[in-house]
């Protein structure tokens, strides 16, 4: 897709799926929004080398929506997603449930040994956590993917080779300044500051977090607003502005020694979208992820003026999920998506937490492995100006229930 163009892509409800020559298995775990972006990329990757073989959901509306609208029989339909793992033995398992349950779900995945976990971001919610996730995938030889997918938009991709080409000199800074809270939303801006470094080391980050409300994402204490700057061993930093500021949203801006990029993302209009089929669709249909294209722009000195960039479109999901097929398969050593970089990410966010808690710079390494946001909540040093508990995301949840977690 180039500038909006949605040539390619389907606007209804796929067809039946046909497996006679798929190589693997994928089972999905929790059938939500993310679940069916997921699932979609796994059938975008060219051949369809891989068959959507079973889900499980704890809801029956929702995997039962699910498996009508991917093809997927009624006895490959579980209640318990440890029976599904159990019973189906599958080749990639990937977890799309909300943040609380990354953990114990690749733990969990993992010690059925399949060849890969792909997981939903943010990859944990502490580092404690996320060391866990890769001791029990890398005792059981097993490859862990972490869906940060944007870094897999074709011009997201082209932008990082011309900032290796120098278009803008050497990066002094990147710039993130998305709304949400930033294990949510700027999660995904965090690696994208990475992966346009080459993945450069971080030393240290100062930070701040403001929450004058008892405001919960997914069950999750979250901060109104944060603050930080990451320093990092090629001599650039990050700075980190969470609803602070109206910005870029889900992109950034690098700044360079001979000029400036900046990265963005846009969607088809809604009547253009894939469609859901009959599943609920709270926040409209899921495909906005899926056909969502990268949007990048940069100037220097002799540039004269703004100069758009343009790459072949493809789904980012079906990229990242190409990606792990090459890495079981192995074609490839370092992928763009290896845990490596979901906990360096972790790391960081958790870094800034602390940060705000003791009042200091935290150099990195971290030793703390809780989430110190949620220390700070539960010790009260972090006192409500405005109580009263409420769901960012009560919208989503089937039901009574107002919350997706009772406490």
């Amino acid at each position: 897709m180039r500038n909006g163009n949605t040539d390619g892509i389907y606007l209804t409800t796929p067809k039946p799926q046909e497996f006679a020559l798929a190589k693997y298995r994928t089972a999905i775990i929790a059938c939500g929004t993310i679940g069916r972006v997921h699932a979609r990329g796994w059938l975008d990757v060219p051949g369809q080398p891989t068959q959507i073989a079973a889900c499980a959901d704890t809801h029956p509306d929702a995997r039962r929506e699910f498996g009508e609208f991917f093809g997927i029989a009624p006895e490959h339909r579980y209640a318990d997603y440890r029976e599904m793992l159990d019973k189906e033995r599958p080749d990639f398992v990937d977890v799309c449930s909300w943040h609380r349950q990354h953990a114990e779900m690749t733990i969990a995945a993992a010690a059925r040994r399949p060849k890969a976990i792909l997981c939903q971001k943010p990859m944990a919610l502490s580092l404690g956590e996320a060391e866990a996730m890769i001791t029990a995938c890398e005792r059981n030889d097993v490859k862990l993917v972490i869906a940060f997918q944007r870094p897999h938009h074709a011009t997201w991709l082209q932008a990082r080779e011309l900032i290796r080409q120098g278009a803008i000199g050497t990066v002094q800074q990147v710039q993130l300044d998305d709304g949400g809270n930033i294990l949510n939303t700027n999660s995904h801006n965090i690696r994208l500051a990475f992966f346009l470094m080459d993945e450069a080391e971080p030393q240290w980050v100062m930070g701040a977090v403001e929450r004058t409300t008892d405001q919960m994402e997914r069950g999750l204490p979250c901060e109104d607003a944060c603050l930080g700057l990451v320093g990092c061993a090629n001599g650039a930093t990050i700075l980190i502005q969470g609803n602070l500021v109206r910005g870029l949203g889900q992109g950034c801006r690098v700044i360079g020694t001979e000029g400036i990029m900046e990265l963005d993302t846009g969607r088809p209009p809604d009547d253009q979208l894939r469609s859901d089929g009959d599943m609920a669709q709270p926040e409209g249909s899921s495909a906005k992820y899926n056909d969502e294209f990268g949007k990048v722009r940069y100037f220097n000195g002799s540039t004269k003026g703004w100069v758009e960039v343009e790459a072949p479109w493809h789904d980012c999901w079906a990229h990242q999920c190409q990606e792990a097929i090459d890495w079981i398969e192995g074609k490839i050593e370092a992928p763009i998506s290896s845990y490596r970089h979901g906990r360096r990410v972790t790391e960081v966010m958790m870094a800034l937490f602390e940060s705000a808690r003791k009042k200091q710079r935290i150099h990195l390494p971290l030793k703390t492995m809780v989430n110190p946001l949620e220390l700070m909540v539960a010790n009260g040093d972090l006192p409500v100006e405005w109580p009263g508990p409420y769901e960012r995301r009560s919208r989503l949840v089937r039901g009574e229930k107002m919350s997706w977690h009772d406490s």
